[in-house]
């Protein structure tokens, strides 16, 4: 009888751990990474929700700590284009925009490549 006790107990723990990591993950403010595009880091992947490519970049938070990110899309991204991923544990990319250089703190500014000069 004891045992069925313990068994149940620790199986209630487990059910609000893993409860509370998930609210955790849905609930929690998103995570800001700013990337740049590079096509030659995407490769294509077997299609779920309508993600066809899937790219693995360097990326950097807004206080310039790195922050390698996997981004999944629909279609090849323009080349060299600066974007602000938002993203939540256990989940990963939820959001993505472009951004302009002088849009990125300066901090994750110095993590990641400069802009080309035009018409280098």
């Amino acid at each position: 009888m004891a045992r069925k006790v313990v068994v149940g107990l620790v199986a209630a723990l487990g059910v609000c751990a893993i409860a509370a990591v998930v609210l955790y993950g849905e609930y929690s403010d998103p995570g800001r990474v700013y990337v740049q595009v590079d096509d030659n880091r995407v490769r294509s992947i077997e299609p779920h929700g309508g993600m066809v490519y899937s790219y693995s970049l360097d990326g950097a938070t807004p206080d310039g700590k790195p922050a390698p990110v996997t981004l999944d899309t629909e279609r090849i991204l323009r080349d060299k284009a600066y974007l602000l991923l938002e993203t939540r544990p256990l989940v990963g990319v939820v959001s993505w925009e472009e951004v302009a250089w002088d849009q990125i703190p300066e901090a994750a500014r110095a993590a990641l490549p400069a802009p080309e000069a035009a018409g280098a």
